[in-house]
């Protein structure tokens, strides 16, 4: 929340300071979104929050759709590309996927306001309500899950993980990183935290959502439970090929390559974004080859094979339309 000394540092936010002002606007805005959502958030309750005047708002959001999907969009392009480059770094499938968790859990804690929008976005989809749903899924949504189901694949097939269903664990180990943050209301009201420092208490439940799902995943259980609490205890840059190596006691090894397919090709190289504004961002290793069919890009031929069969059987996608050499033999 945007405070008093804060709206007078702001007042003087303009046409000239547009970083400044956007930056204001943005923030009260997802306050605003977050507490009271779509349909009861007010403009002026944002102008006054943001300490700007209201044609100034105007001035960089038209109306209050846009900068609802501009608050959408702030969040999940930046955790997409956290979690994609978390998912081809080099490691193991099991380092790697208790890295996504890792970034998962510190990209909602960083602002947890985004957890009940996103939660009111969903169910307002479910009442034929929401106009930002399908641009967020296909645009950011789709790749991270298609990225972190390859990875899980990897680990099923490499025999590090049990034999899990990747349909059923993926909700439940989602489940249990948002959860934790939906729910702080009444967790405040019957599971006070005795009063310690909100980073300590970040701290204590990051560790414990990595030594869940270790525990629920991991073949060797005690080895992915001291992989889970190492994780963890990294500083908050850390999470890149070389933290992985010092892990490992060794030179960095490259993830596994997923089967080539017939019309694979490069993927582009992705940058590790930054977990906190002011730190740099590190240059993260190029993926594995990708698999590209119409508007839709996988990581790899596998991938895109069982994702369209799965469409199909569910008729999300006609058979008519999927390409020959992924329909072969099913």
């Amino acid at each position: 929340m945007i405070r008093g000394s804060q709206r007078r540092t702001l007042r003087s936010g303009s046409r000239r300071r547009p970083e400044a002002s956007r930056k204001a606007i943005l923030q009260a805005a997802l306050v605003e979104f977050a507490q009271e959502g779509l349909a009861g958030a007010r403009m002026d309750a944002i102008a006054e929050a943001a300490a700007v005047n209201k044609a100034l708002l105007y001035y960089y959001f038209k109306d209050k759709e846009t900068l609802y999907g501009e608050i959408l969009n702030r969040f999940f392009q930046k955790l997409s590309q956290r979690i994609i480059a978390v998912c081809h770094q080099p490691g193991s499938a099991g380092e790697r996927f208790l890295s996504y968790a890792r970034t998962h859990f510190d990209s909602v804690a960083e602002s947890p306001y985004y957890a009940h929008i996103f939660m009111s976005e969903l169910m307002s989809a479910g009442r034929g309500g929401s106009t930002h749903l399908d641009r967020i899924f296909a645009e950011y949504m789709r790749p991270i899950g298609t990225s972190v189901l390859s990875l899980m694949q990897q680990g099923l097939s490499s025999g590090e993980f049990r034999a899990v269903d990747p349909n059923q664990f993926l909700p439940s180990a989602i489940g249990s990183i948002v959860h934790y943050f939906l729910t702080a209301p009444l967790r405040e009201k019957f599971m006070r935290e005795r009063h310690l420092p909100r980073q300590q208490v970040m701290q204590q439940r990051r560790a414990a959502v990595l030594d869940f799902i270790a525990a629920a995943l991991f073949t060797d259980r005690e080895a992915g439970i001291k992989l889970a609490a190492q994780i963890a205890a990294e500083p908050a840059g850390a999470l890149h090929g070389k933290a992985v190596a010092r892990r490992k006691g060794g030179e960095q090894q490259p993830a596994p390559s997923p089967p080539s397919s017939p019309r694979s090709e490069p993927a582009p190289t992705l940058a590790q974004p930054p977990l906190q504004d002011t730190e740099p961002a590190a240059a993260a290793p190029s993926k594995p080859p990708a698999y590209t069919w119409l508007d839709r890009t996988f990581p790899d031929f596998e991938t895109a094979r069982r994702i369209l069969k799965e469409e199909a059987r569910l008729g999300i996608t006609p058979r008519s339309r999927l390409p020959k050499n992924i329909d072969e033999d099913w």
